[in-house]
């Protein structure tokens, strides 16, 4: 259990578990470390006014022993070797150790674990031990979420007929709230999926591939000093909504799946995906769609005048190094300065992506109304963006892990009901994600239900001992019936990218 501790009583031997402001806003970008010397404590009284530290992962006077157990005397965690690196699953900032897998049954071997299909009983009992029940009872926005996303649309799932599940009806109240969140002027609307994500999906790939072409040509053309082509941009840009609009799932699964293909500056396709999905789970007609798709693709652009060494460094950021990254947001903007016709609002998104509600962002340290919808959007999605892709300073952490930050920093640093619209855009466990199972199956998210985000489709890809299976299997765990007398099978947590050894490049929908 993480303790708050102001900054100023801070201690050599402490684990800083969490920060009182996002981690991506500061040079502190491992999340989680134990401080060693006076330097650490200097700069984080300099950036923060109080953390979060784990007395049962700090050391020496510091520990603080689990009841019931002797406290020792002093304790120095060891670095972890190479071995136990690479067994351990990379499942976000905290990671709990668990028994080895169970043999394989006899007569199997391990490697050739058939799937059974995976069939789902009514929803698991009122606490269990996965993910899913975390939060259901416990304070903050992430809980009210789960037990908001849980209870609606509940029904038996053995009576409900086979097929795509029916479009929500939305409730005044929800329609309202919406609307409350549309830039001035701005008509909302409510769309609804046209086709499914395995039609989407060969269309969705074309559009990931062509942007991702079109960045690599953008990030030539600024460094030989000339103007890029803004009608390409537009015409990316217009498939992208397009593909959204159609079915937002398709396009969030190949740039998820695609991580590890799209080049140095793909980040940006991938906040263009989710900002752009964000604006549509919130009604912004197909024009701001674009203005948002365009955020996301060009809001790191001021990145390539930045030396190459700065961008890849290893590690916390020293507070001048800190200081020029920072100075990103003015570089892009005047790389798109020199380039007319973007509109004003795609100027204003990129500009305030940084800023936070409470004024402690950059680059102008603008409070609450000051910043625009777009800024406000971009700031939530360019941030869960961060969190959840491998940098060369962090490990990535899970969907699930990336949104419980967010969702405490919300009020403070995000608006806070454009984090909850944000989670019920994407869902707690987003297209993409892994998720460990309850049968202790590895599974990707392919498709949400509107009804109950946490009973998604899932693709199968591993056997309870995290083997991957030759042949992955599609399951809804909405409205698979259980076999026989087998319990009901639930989310039990979600995984960071990699966790497992699982490359996620290899589950394309065919």
């Amino acid at each position: 259990m993480a303790t708050k501790v102001f900054t100023h009583e801070l201690k050599a031997g402490m684990f800083v578990a969490d920060l009182d402001r996002p981690w991506v806003d500061t040079p502190f970008l491992l999340q989680g470390f134990l401080i060693e010397d006076d330097e650490q404590i200097a700069a984080l009284r300099a950036h923060c006014e109080y953390v979060m530290v784990d007395r049962a992962r700090s050391t020496g006077d510091e520990y603080e022993a689990p009841a019931g157990a002797p406290a020792p005397a002093a304790r120095r965690a060891p670095p972890p070797s190479a071995a136990s690196a690479a067994a351990k699953p990379a499942s976000g900032a905290e990671v709990s150790l668990e028994a080895p897998p169970a043999p394989p049954a006899p007569g199997t071997a391990s490697g050739g674990y058939a799937p059974r299909v995976i069939r789902l009983d009514t929803p698991p009992p009122a606490r269990g031990n996965g993910a899913e029940d975390e939060d259901d009872a416990g304070p903050g926005l992430l809980g009210r979420m789960f037990a908001r996303l849980k209870g609606k649309g509940r029904r038996d799932a053995r009576a409900v007929p086979p097929g795509p599940p029916p479009a929500p009806a939305e409730t005044p109240q929800e329609f309202e709230a919406r609307a409350a969140l549309a830039p001035p002027g701005v008509a909302i609307t409510t769309y609804a999926d046209t086709v499914s994500v395995e039609v989407e999906v060969p269309r969705a790939r074309e559009v990931v591939a062509r942007s991702n072409d079109l960045l690599e040509k953008l990030v030539g053309d600024i460094r030989l000093g000339q103007s890029f082509e803004v009608d390409r941009v537009e015409e990316i840009v217009d498939d992208m909504v397009e593909s959204i609009v159609r079915n937002p799932d398709a396009l969030m699964w190949v740039a998820r799946l695609r991580e590890q293909d799209i080049g140095a500056y793909g980040h940006g396709l991938q906040v263009s995906v989710y900002l752009t999905a964000f604006g549509r789970h919130l009604g912004f007609p197909k024009t701001h769609l674009a203005i948002l798709a365009q955020v996301g693709l060009l809001l790191d652009i001021g990145k390539i005048r930045l030396p190459k060494d700065l961008l890849q460094k290893q590690g916390r950021l020293a507070p001048e190094e800190f200081e020029a990254v920072k100075a990103h947001v003015q570089l892009g903007l005047e790389v798109l300065e020199s380039t007319p016709n973007f509109h004003p609002e795609v100027i204003e998104g990129i500009a305030q992506h940084h800023e936070r509600m409470n004024g402690s962002g950059y680059p102008n340290g603008l409070i609450g109304e000051e910043i625009g919808v777009i800024g406000r959007m971009a700031g939530i999605v360019d941030c869960f963006a961060a969190l959840t892709n491998h940098r060369p300073y962090a490990a990535a952490v899970s969907s699930y892990e990336a949104l419980r930050s967010i969702t405490n920093w919300g009020g403070d640093f995000f608006h806070e009901p454009l984090v909850q619209q944000f989670v019920s855009s994407v869902g707690v466990f987003p297209v993409g994600s892994l998720i460990e199972l309850s049968t202790g199956e590895v599974a990707v998210v392919v498709s949400h239900n509107k009804l109950r985000r946490l009973k998604p489709r899932v693709l199968v890809v591993t056997g309870p001992d995290k083997t991957p299976v030759a042949h992955p299997a599609m399951v809804d765990l909405l409205y698979d019936p259980k076999v026989g007398g087998e319990e009901g099978i639930f989310i039990k947590r979600g995984l960071a990218s990699g966790a497992y050894g699982l490359d996620l490049r290899d589950y394309y929908l065919s």
